[in-house]
Order: C-alpha cells, then sequence, then structure tokens
C-alpha cells in the first residue's frame, strides 16, 4: 500500500468507519445540544476542527519535544494537554465574541464545553501518545506529525459531517407529524441511533 493509500484510508477511516461521535460514541454534550439548528452546528463543527488540528499538533511536538524525553509523559500528559486545549478554545471564544456575537450567544454553554469535550482530549492523546491509536490500521505504535494532522482531520471533519446531517434531520422533524410521545428528545435520540447504524455499516464498505 502506497503512502497516498494509506494517508486516504486513515482519512476514511477516522471520518465515517470509525466516526467519533455515531460509531464510538465520544463527545455526545454538542451532538445533542447545538444540533437545533444548521447555523448552530456549522458554527460549532468548524470550531472544532480548528481546536481539533491546532491541539492535535501542539499535544504532538509538546510530547516529542517536552513529555517524552524527560520522562514525564505518563503523569503530566493529561493535565498538559488539557492546558493546551483550554488555551486554544479561549482564543476561539474572544474570537467569535467579537467577529460573531450572534453565532457566540447561539452556541451559549457548549462552546467553553469544548475545553471538557473527551473527544478533543481523545483524539489529541491518541494523536501524540505511543500507544492510544486505536484504529484498524496498519500504522506504527505511534503516528507521525503528518499521520496525527491527517487522522484528527479525518476525526473533525467527520464530528461536523455527522452534526450537520443530524441537525438537517431534527430541522425536518421539527415540521414532521411526530407522535406526541416521541416528539423531542426521544425522537432524536432514536434518529441518532438509526445514523449510528448507518456509519456502521460502512465497515464493510471499505473492509475496515
Amino acid at each position: 500500500m502506497t503512502a497516498v493509500s494509506q494517508l486516504a484510508l486513515l482519512f476514511i477511516g477516522a471520518a465515517l468507519v470509525n466516526n467519533i461521535l455515531l460509531t464510538r460514541f465520544i463527545g455526545l454534550c454538542p451532538f445533542f445540544g447545538v444540533s437545533g439548528n444548521i447555523q448552530t452546528s456549522f458554527g460549532m463543527s468548524l470550531a472544532v476542527v480548528f481546536v481539533m488540528m491546532m491541539a492535535s499538533s501542539a499535544t504532538w511536538i509538546v510530547w516529542e519535544i517536552v513529555l517524552a524525553p524527560l520522562g514525564v509523559g505518563e503523569f503530566l500528559y493529561i493535565p498538559a494537554f488539557i492546558l493546551i486545549i483550554a488555551s486554544l478554545v479561549q482564543f476561539v471564544e474572544m474570537y467569535l465574541r467579537k467577529s460573531s456575537p450572534v453565532l457566540y450567544r447561539s452556541m451559549g454553554i457548549y462552546l467553553p464545553l469544548i475545553t471538557t469535550n473527551c473527544a478533543v482530549l481523545a483524539i489529541a492523546t491518541e494523536s501524540a501518545k505511543p500507544g492510544f491509536f486505536k484504529m484498524n490500521i496498519a500504522l506504527g505504535a505511534s503516528l507521525s506529525l503528518g499521520e496525527a494532522l491527517v487522522y484528527t482531520l479525518g476525526v473533525s471533519v467527520g464530528f461536523g459531517f455527522a452534526l450537520l446531517t443530524f441537525a438537517a434531520l431534527r430541522e425536518r422533524l421539527e415540521l414532521a407529524p411526530v407522535h406526541r410521545l416521541l416528539a423531542g428528545s426521544p425522537i432524536a435520540f432514536l434518529t441518532a441511533g438509526l445514523l449510528s447504524l448507518a456509519y456502521v455499516g460502512l465497515s464493510g464498505w471499505f473492509g475496515l
């Protein structure tokens, strides 16, 4: 398998087959919290892409240059990674507050919650720390910086695509004749379950 094919398989596997929301069920808080309309979901998707990409780059560098050489990675990687993620989220929050106050208000508490979103920390850890990469792809125990960035891009794009798809379905459900016993959260959870089944079925297509 060529390097390009391997990276393409890594991206597809991260975005679709091993979708962070619908097959791994990590980071579901914003998935249900901000998926009420397309605009808010699109803003959250862009914020997650930016934070994940920057966090993975920074944590990979910090692990390789600081934590691993000093032999303190096993003890300090969680607080170090959370500090990096929190700093990046603060940057995104300040930017949105100044450039798009409407989008900032519509996201509400879910924007600062990216700091504690387990999806961001999970991907940063998988990208940087050897032995944490769990996808069924023939890569080494740890990812190179290029592989980490491709993997993170795939995860964040998959996060955004799933979020936007779910938001579009929820907007249509608002106009659908849903029985009152299923209206609101029940039909949303049922829809998420059906989406999850669709994503799980993709594994047979790509052989992952």
